[in-house]
């Protein structure tokens, strides 16, 4: 039978369900019905990607979340990344474990003062240990990122930001499938070095070819500042693959450099962002801003490419 998510009453994927083995509902229905009622839930989805390894998606992931938070959003960070999930450790959360209950799997909360906390999930909460080995197939990649979007209790959010593994392989293909319909944009990542940026013109070629909105690139290691002198240097000199992007219409949104701060962060759990000493706390909260806005504009411009519905016969005009 094709019994909704209401009349099963768990809001979880049937895997985490004690009943799945006895239950008689058609389970193919109630995930796909529960991924849809789950995603409706979120306004503006942005998976932050790259080709290439270590250029700083999960910093800066982590931190774009907190600056759009301490702008009064509802935000929400998904971990995608299987083999590494780092998302929780940014966050100080490496040491909670999963928790399920009728409403889902739980996301531990970061508290943002005033703004009340930002939701992280992440695969590490089902990790025995933090040196625990991922070795999945295909199919389970693809079944966790299903759970990931659909079984977290993500509650009703404004930004959901997917830290996404290096590559444009199972996970990204699975995402991108799950997501069609949503406000989806992606953001680009990339250190300021020929390698890396040719790389990212790969996810960049992605995007294109599977018609995922771009908001931008983020130029991360973009500089260097001196932490006694304070000052700046190119520890990567900007490679010229960087005008490619310029070409296809790739905007840089910003340019990050590489600060103590981004360690000290990392290793408390505290992203910089949310630092109002910090000057990368600035960079963050004008990034922020920026992607909202093209988020904004994105949105407005779908609306204006909807068909107008048929006016009914022997309506009046």
């Amino acid at each position: 039978t094709a019994e909704s998510i209401e009349e099963c009453g768990r809001g979880h994927a049937c895997g985490f369900c004690p009943q799945e083995s006895t239950c008689q509902l058609d389970r193919e229905h109630h995930n796909r019905s529960h991924l849809e009622q789950r995603l409706a839930k979120i306004n503006w989805i942005v998976p932050v990607l790259a080709n290439k390894g270590g250029v700083g998606k999960s910093t800066v992931s982590a931190n774009l979340a907190v600056a759009l938070a301490r702008e009064g959003y509802a935000v929400g960070l998904a971990d995608a990344d299987i083999h590494g999930p780092n998302a929780a450790r940014l966050f100080g959360l490496q040491d909670q474990r999963v928790k399920v209950s009728e409403r889902g799997i739980l996301a531990p909360g970061y508290d943002i003062p005033g703004r009340g906390s930002l939701k992280v999930g992440s695969l590490a909460y089902f990790l025995e240990q933090a040196d625990t080995p991922v070795v999945w197939r295909d199919a389970y990649k693809h079944d966790y990122i299903h759970h990931m979007l659909g079984s977290f209790d993500w509650g009703v959010l404004d930004f959901l930001i997917v830290d996404m593994p290096p590559g444009t392989g199972n996970e990204l293909i699975t995402l991108g499938d799950a997501l069609k319909g949503c406000n989806t944009s992606a953001l680009l990542v990339s250190s300021a070095d020929a390698i890396a940026l040719q790389d990212t013109l790969k996810a960049a070629r992605y995007c294109s070819d599977t018609a995922l909105p771009l908001l931008g690139l983020v130029e991360n290691y973009a500089g260097t500042i001196c932490p006694h002198c304070g000052g700046e240097f190119d520890m990567f000199p900007r490679a010229p693959e960087v005008d490619q992007f310029e070409q296809q219409g790739i905007e840089t949104l910003a340019r990050l450099p590489f600060t103590p701060a981004i360690g000290q962060g990392a290793a408390a759990g505290a992203p910089a962002a949310g630092d109002d000493t910090s000057p990368l706390s600035t960079l963050f909260a004008d990034l922020a801003r920026t992607c909202r806005d093209r988020l904004i504009a994105q949105q407005r411009e779908n609306l204006t490419r909807m068909p107008s519905p048929p006016i009914p016969a022997g309506a009046a005009c």
